[in-house]
């Protein structure tokens, strides 16, 4: 018979099944791919009573309304893929591997930021909040990974692999936000571009898309402090045919972050975003286009 924690971990799962959503397009224009692994907005009661926090704590690090801000690309003739758990349950941009010493196996070594339990498993929101109450087992993240986390990266590599084999090329956008003002008060960018410092895609590809957005009247910088995780430096293989670009919007441009809920702007941004994703799907078509010849 499963304990208390192991019945609380159960119910969690099953709320999250399916754990991911694929939207497809009636036709797929290009290989282009928009995924948005933080936007899970399910928290189950069994999850937030074994928490310390309040709910409202709990969605400090989701990307509230991502997914929706960005639904528009299926119209527009590429996938969607979500992920319906949030980051602070299982952060897919994260290594599988990436857990603190006492879960990983004795041959790895666990990185700085696993062990101070912002890995793939979370165990705090930040430096000095733990998100639960009493410790998390191994057992109960190696059941996360095994249903939530590899489904993710399962379908995001099906999805590659269908682009690659259907247009000869692939472009991953991997979409976020991020808080609007950073630790010192400075309002960040409204949009910050991240490429790995120009590894994971082609710079031409990184400018069509600043492009893009300034001409939409947003100022737009790259890779710092985002310049993408492990999604778009494990996908990210320009030589290979799949490029992978990390959008991260500003939070301040859509949502109140007391409330969580939009603001009247929210909509402006909306309509601008259609043109953009648009503009990076004909921009991929072009260039597929382009090296056919």
């Amino acid at each position: 018979m499963l304990g208390r924690a192991g019945a609380h971990e159960a119910e969690c799962l099953k709320a999250f099944s399916p754990p991911i959503k694929v939207q497809r397009p009636k036709q797929w224009r290009s290989g282009v791919i928009f995924a948005s692994p933080h936007s899970g907005n399910i928290y189950p009661k069994a999850f937030t009573a074994r928490s310390a926090l309040k709910a409202h704590a709990l969605r400090r690090n989701e990307d509230a309304f991502i997914a929706e801000l960005f639904a528009p690309a299926v119209q527009s003739g590429a996938p969607l893929l979500t992920a319906r758990f949030p980051r602070c349950f299982v952060d897919v941009n994260r290594a599988p591997d990436e857990l603190p010493r006492e879960w990983a196996a004795d041959t790895q070594s666990a990185s700085p930021r696993a062990e101070a339990g912002l890995g793939v498993i979370p165990t705090m929101l930040s430096e000095n909040t733990p998100i639960y109450k009493r410790p998390l087992s191994f057992k109960a993240a190696r059941q996360r990974l095994n249903t939530l986390y590899h489904p993710y990266h399962d379908a995001l590599q099906e999805l590659i692999t269908e682009a690659g084999l259907g247009f000869g090329s692939v472009l991953l956008i991997d979409c976020h936000s991020m808080p609007g003002f950073a630790p010192m008060g400075s309002r960040r960018p409204d949009i910050i571009l991240g490429d790995r410092f120009g590894v994971s895609c082609h710079p031409e590809t990184i400018a069509r898309v600043e492009q893009s957005f300034r001409a939409m009247g947003y100022n737009v910088t790259r890779n710092y402090p985002y310049a993408g995780g492990y999604v778009t430096q494990h996908y990210g293989k320009p030589r290979s045919g799949i490029e992978a670009l990390q959008i991260e919007i500003n939070r301040d441009l859509y949502l109140n972050p007391v409330t969580m809920k939009k603001k009247r702007s929210y909509n402006a941004l909306a309509e601008n975003l259609k043109t953009v994703i648009a503009d990076i799907i004909d921009g991929q078509t072009h260039f597929e286009a382009m090296a056919a010849e």
